[in-house]
């Protein structure tokens, strides 16, 4: 059986080794365009219309959200790994859960609730996408209601939406931020 698993993912793995690059195209009808805030050449680097950034470990989600959104044509794409605790009873774990899971701004599947001893706080990791203005309001009564309380956690990474065109000057602008350990282009790596 393990044979058979790794000559599937072998197989995929080579399948993706295309090199039709033309598959990797954002703006096909303006290859060679060149225009300010784009950096574009004939090889394609980064997607359009994204900023990848790192926060310092102490900025919670609603921090990000009221910065992020109190500037216009940006927008929270996704975050990966915020962590919080909470001393609720261990038998709260799976209301916890299933709450958060059911947030539209909270990614799928990506919820993990635990406790390391009997008497230890529950730890809860998530993962965020799509997160609107909006969504700040039903963020505050969930911490609330939980009693969540921010694990500082250095690999709070995301994806920010921006107009197209505009990267750099909002990765000039965001990096002044003490939000922020880094902002960058969205890169695309090439396995092959």
């Amino acid at each position: 059986m393990m044979k058979i698993i790794m000559i599937v993912f072998f197989a995929v793995f080579l399948m993706g080794c295309s090199t039709d690059d033309s598959l990797l195209e954002i703006n096909p009808n303006n290859e060679n365009e060149d225009t300010v805030g784009h950096w574009q050449d004939d090889t394609l680097e980064y997607v359009q219309g994204e900023v990848g950034f790192g926060l310092k470990d102490s900025v919670t989600l609603l921090e990000l959200a009221n910065y992020i959104y109190s500037l216009e044509d940006i927008y929270i794409n996704e975050v990966v790994s915020f962590q919080y605790y909470t001393r609720l009873p261990q038998d709260s774990m799976q209301i916890i859960k299933s709450v958060l899971e059911s947030k539209s701004y909270i990614w799928d599947g990506m919820v993990y609730v635990s406790y390391i001893e009997a008497d230890s706080p529950i730890l809860i990791e998530f993962w965020i996408k799509d997160f609107k203005s909006g969504d700040r309001q039903n963020w505050i009564a969930t911490k609330e209601r939980f009693e969540l309380i921010h694990v500082p956690y250095n690999f709070q990474l995301g994806l920010l939406k921006v107009e197209i065109g505009k990267e750099k000057e909002w990765i000039d602008k965001l990096i002044q931020v003490n939000l922020f350990r880094f902002v960058e282009l969205n890169y695309i790596t090439h396995t092959c």
